[in-house]
């Protein structure tokens, strides 16, 4: 129920975010630590919380069309699965709020766009943009929990590559359990380019990473999310294998930690970058034994 194998791509957004808002502060400052680990459990148990309510809301579908989920199937009573991931969910936009006085707002956005998705997606094929809107509100949180005073150019190039590259898997796996068709490819295909988002943001705003090796770092983890993604689109056009989509969606979700640690690395952040890599492996760990879609 709560695709856990995901979560670690939430937290390296996080990571990401955190390296945008200390980009900006003097140099020498010190990471605000207290900030981040508010920010990083308060993102997980969002969510967490939002895989929980997206199986409340679909427990009537599920009833019909997944009788074997845990609420369908008697695993889980409604009542608890709802009273948990409430709970989950106000626990953690609150410890988001309460990171930085800047964080308030876009942390109750996100909490109405994580309510919305989970009521509507069922309704709409255009909520995809909430699910896209999550995962883009996430490193601008990190960020403002940071500094207030985060480089909006740095910080749009992260959040926007985030946006598109959800958004593009959204589509891609709309109907996941049924095929390959148009549309999806066309979709699937877009993500390397948001894959390499971070080095567009290296050229466009002329940042300097700060020595050749981090340089060299940004561009082994773009050019590893990069495959990643295309090792995906390779899975998902398997005519003769069922399963191909969804597994190809767990392979395109799990190359955003490379991203984010290009981002790191570009942004003179090699630690967090690190911790970002080592989300990426964490996933791939999890994955066989947790479905992530």
């Amino acid at each position: 129920m709560l695709r856990i194998s995901n979560a670690p791509t939430v937290v390296s957004q996080v990571f990401a975010g955190a390296a945008v808002g200390w980009y900006a502060l003097p140099t020498g400052t010190a990471l605000p630590l207290g900030a981040l680990v508010l920010v990083l459990v308060g993102v997980v148990l969002s969510y967490l919380a939002g895989m929980i309510l997206n199986d409340v809301c679909d427990a009537q579908v599920d009833a019909t069309e997944r009788p074997d989920r845990p609420i369908p199937s008697g695993r889980i009573p409604l009542f608890m699965a709802r009273f948990v991931g409430g709970c989950m969910l106000l626990i953690g936009i609150s410890m988001l709020a309460v990171a930085s006085p800047a964080t308030l707002p876009w942390a109750i956005v996100l909490g109405v766009c994580i309510l919305a998705y989970d009521m509507l997606h069922t309704l709409s094929a255009a909520s995809f943009v909430l699910m896209a809107s999550c995962r883009g509100l996430v490193p601008a949180i990190a960020a403002f929990a940071m500094s207030s005073n985060t480089d909006w150019s740095i910080l749009a190039w992260t959040a926007s590559a985030a946006f598109a590259f959800i958004a593009a898997v959204s589509i891609a796996a709309r109907n996941e359990m049924t095929g390959f068709g148009v549309i999806a490819r066309v979709a699937a295909w877009s993500l390397p380019a948001a894959a390499c988002a971070p080095l567009g943001m290296w050229g466009a705003l002329a940042i300097d990473p700060g020595g050749a090796l981090l340089s060299s770092m940004a561009v082994g983890a773009t050019l590893l999310a990069a495959y990643l993604v295309f090792v995906g689109i390779h899975t998902a056009s398997k005519r003769d294998y069922p399963q191909a989509v969804p597994r190809a969606v767990s392979m395109w979700i799990g190359a955003m930690p490379a991203m984010d640690a290009a981002t790191c690395f570009l942004l003179g952040s090699p630690t967090l970058g690190v911790l970002c890599l080592g989300m990426l492996g964490l996933s791939r760990a999890l994955r066989p034994r947790f479905a992530g879609s």
